[in-house]
C-alpha cells in the first residue's frame, strides 16, 4: 500500500467518523426546507382587506395542513425585526428530500381533498391567490439533527418570536487537543441539562449544510440555530443563565467546562432574522 493511499484512507476515515458523529446524512435525520414567498401590499389588492386575508390563510392551514401527510411539521414566520413587512418564511420539515418533493407534486391532489366541490375550490383559490406575487425564494435545504431538536410542550394560544442564528464549528483541526467524540460528548451534555432545562426557550431545531449553500469543514462548519420564544424579552434574555448555573454549580467547573465547549466554535455568528411565527398557520 502507497504512502498516499494510506493518507486519504485515513483523511476518509476521519470525515467519516465526523459526520457519524454529528449525523450529517444520517438517515434517522430529517431534512428542512425554507422558502420566501411574498405577499401583495393590501392597497394593490382588489377589494383587500386584512380580515379577508387572516381569514383565507387561516382557512388555507387548517384544510391543507392535516391531509398533507408528508409534511411532519411547519412554521409560517411573519415580518418583526427581520426583512419585508410583505415576506412570510415558510419553514417546513420532512421526513425526507423525496417526501418533500412528493408533497410539492401533489399539492393539487390535496386541494381536491380539502375542497372537494369544484366550485367552492376555484372561488377560494381566487380568493387566496389575489394575496400573493406568485414568486417565492427557495433559500435553504438543510438537514435538521434530530437528536438535537426540542419541542414545544403545548401550542401557544398567541403568536411566538423565532430567531434564526448561523454560527460556525471550527475545524477539528484547528482545535487544540479537540476529538469528534469529545465535541459530540460536549454537545450532548448541553443539550440534555441546559437546552431542555431552558424554560424560556419554547423550542428549537439545529440545521447544517445538506443540499444548499456552501459547505467547507476545513475551514468552517456552518450550524443554523431556529429558536421559539414566547416574547423578544425572552428572546434576549436567551434563558441560559439559569440552567447553566444550575448544573454546574461549582463556578471553577462551570468556567472550566464552558471554555472547553467553546473551543470547538469559531467565535462569531450571523443573526439572520427576528420574526413573527404565526401560530395559527403552522402544523
Amino acid at each position: 500500500m502507497s504512502y498516499s493511499f494510506r493518507i486519504l484512507s485515513c483523511l476518509i476515515f476521519f470525515l467519516v467518523l465526523n459526520n457519524a458523529l454529528l449525523g450529517q446524512y444520517d438517515p434517522e435525520n430529517e431534512v428542512v426546507t425554507i422558502t420566501k414567498y411574498h405577499l401583495k401590499p393590501l392597497l394593490e389588492v382588489e377589494n383587500g382587506s386584512a380580515a379577508e386575508r387572516k381569514e383565507v390563510l387561516e382557512e388555507y392551514a387548517r384544510k391543507m395542513n392535516p391531509l398533507s401527510t408528508k409534511l411532519k411539521s411547519a412554521m409560517k414566520l411573519g415580518h418583526y425585526w427581520t426583512g419585508s413587512s410583505q415576506d412570510i418564511l415558510a419553514v417546513n420539515r420532512w421526513k425526507s428530500i423525496a417526501d418533500a418533493d412528493e408533497s410539492v407534486i401533489t399539492t393539487e391532489e390535496v386541494r381536491k381533498r380539502a375542497w372537494r366541490r369544484d366550485d367552492l375550490r376555484e372561488e377560494f383559490m381566487k380568493k387566496y391567490n389575489k394575496y400573493w406575487t406568485g414568486r417565492h425564494d427557495d433559500l435553504e435545504v438543510l438537514e435538521l439533527l434530530k437528536g438535537y431538536t426540542k419541542n414545544r410542550k403545548r401550542k401557544p394560544k398567541e403568536n411566538t418570536v423565532i430567531t434564526i442564528v448561523r454560527r460556525y464549528m471550527a475545524p477539528l483541526s484547528t482545535v487544540e487537543d479537540g476529538s469528534a467524540e469529545e465535541r459530540k460528548e460536549l454537545w450532548d451534555e448541553w443539550f440534555e441539562n441546559i437546552t431542555m432545562e431552558n424554560d424560556r426557550l419554547l423550542s428549537q431545531m439545529v440545521l447544517r449544510h445538506y443540499w444548499s449553500g456552501a459547505y467547507n469543514p476545513r475551514k468552517k462548519t456552518p450550524i443554523i440555530f431556529i429558536r421559539e420564544f414566547v416574547s423578544i424579552a425572552d428572546a434576549d434574555d436567551g434563558g441560559w443563565d439559569e440552567p447553566i448555573e444550575a448544573f454546574w454549580s461549582d463556578e471553577e467547573q462551570r468556567k472550566e467546562r464552558l471554555v472547553q465547549g467553546n473551543k470547538y466554535w469559531l467565535g462569531r455568528h450571523e443573526d439572520i432574522g427576528i420574526y413573527r411565527n404565526l401560530v395559527n398557520l403552522q402544523k
